[in-house]
């Protein structure tokens, strides 16, 4: 812990441009940030708090750049590290000169794999571990727009593969072509994931369909397809204008991705309608489902949010399956320069929760939040926390005290900050 505060004394008192520009070769820039992060848990010992845990971490970064070279290189101290200093994250990107889209990189702990789906991701941030990962990768492009990208790199003793290709756009269309190989070492049949996705996004004047198209090479069960028509239809209201959006999402029954767009055999129509309105403060959204292979996603989702004359703001949202899932929320609250009040209510199949907020802001650096909340069918279950935050500069600092029925009080003291 002493090795922490030293290093936060010395970049607090450092100047806001200690790079002194005559060291600096023409055509470069060089800079630094620590992103600093402790916390302290803890409970409520008689009359007094106890800390129970703690988490320090404070990461420095590199960097240098120039038209042909891109540097990085982070440190970290942690407390669990006897207070030295361990890699974390470096990169090392050299461009061919005059031609920003072609060169080569080397990557060690650096470039996770992420695929964008219409609305969930079909591979989510996280899904390998970034302190794992390292490797190597090549780009190209500029001809006539179109640039990618392929890395290959290891994590522990698995392979992992990706290629990116994306197109301008065309003045009707434009597409990102995306494959994820992760190969398995242990349990190359079983975890031998292929992952291949397109994405289409075209403009016709009256109405924009966009395609997503996801499958393993080869496998015929292993498929996917989700499609939306946007700027299709509207209808002008006195409220405003509204706009359908029809949409499909269909896979095969063997599908899987590390992501949450779609499920194994899914047969999904949806039919949506949002409010776009322009005289008043208001939105409302609502999406019809039907499940064409079980009851499971056959329901209805609406959201609507407003702020009346007198400046009072309020929330609805609601959600009903066909299988006989539900859940609701209604809130209402006001709020001005200073301070807030609320009220919300959540409806969860069999319980009902009603949650009071309260929050101040005494002075511009200085807010403080309360709730306090209970199950209303009778189990009461009552819950309350306080939160107190500040900030000081580039820092920011956070104590918060929360409560459950047959718990004990627990409290947080989070100090972080992005120093640069």
């Amino acid at each position: 812990m002493s090795a922490f505060v030293s290093v936060l004394l010395v970049l607090l008192a450092a100047p806001p441009d200690s790079t002194d520009i005559g060291l600096v070769p023409e055509g470069w820039t060089m800079d630094w940030e620590c992103l600093v992060s402790a916390t302290g848990n803890g409970v409520w010992a008689g009359n007094h708090p106890v800390i129970d845990s703690t988490d320090v971490d404070a990461a420095l970064s590199l960097m240098a750049e120039s038209p042909e070279v891109d540097f990085l290189v982070t440190g970290a101290l942690m407390s669990d590290t006897a207070d030295t200093f361990i890699f974390r994250r470096a990169r090392a990107v050299v461009k061919w000169p005059g031609t920003p889209w072609i060169g080569t990189g080397l990557y060690l702990h650096d470039r996770q794999p992420f695929i964008p789906g219409l609305s969930e991701p079909l591979v989510e941030w996280g899904w390998v571990d970034i302190d794992s990962l390292q490797g190597y990768g090549f780009a190209s492009g500029g001809i006539l727009g179109f640039n990618g990208e392929y890395i290959i790199q290891q994590a522990g003793a698995d392979t992992l593969t990706q290629l990116n290709i994306h197109s301008p756009w065309m003045g009707f269309a434009g597409f990102s072509y995306s494959r994820v190989h992760y190969h398995s070492a242990e349990s190359p049949l079983d975890d031998n994931i292929v992952l291949n996705a397109l994405s289409i996004r075209s403009d016709f004047r009256y109405f924009k369909p966009w395609v997503l198209i996801a499958g393993a090479d080869g496998e015929k069960d292993r498929w996917a397809v989700a499609g939306e028509i946007r700027d299709f239809t509207h209808f002008n209201t006195d409220l405003g204008e509204i706009e359908v959006v029809p949409a499909v999402a269909f896979a095969g029954k063997e599908f899987s991705a590390p992501g949450d767009a779609f499920v194994p055999d899914q047969r999904l129509l949806k039919l949506g309608a949002y409010l776009r309105s322009v005289r008043y403060i208001a939105s409302a959204g609502i999406i019809g489902m039907l499940d064409l292979g079980s009851d499971s996603l056959s329901g209805v989702s609406a959201i609507a949010a407003m702020v009346s004359e007198s400046s009072i703001i309020w929330n609805i949202e609601f959600d009903a399956y066909a299988d006989g899932d539900y859940r609701a929320m209604f809130g209402a609250g006001t709020a001005n320069s200073f301070s807030s009040a609320g009220i919300r209510i959540e409806m969860l199949e069999d319980s009902t929760r009603l949650t009071g907020m309260a929050s101040c802001i005494p002075r511009e650096d200085v807010s403080a939040e309360l709730t306090i909340s209970s199950d209303v069918d009778g189990s009461l279950d009552p819950e309350c926390g306080l939160d107190i935050s500040t900030v000081l500069g580039p820092v920011s600092g956070l104590i918060g005290i929360h409560w459950e029925q047959g718990r004990d009080v627990t409290f947080t003291i989070n100090l972080r900050g992005l120093i640069r």
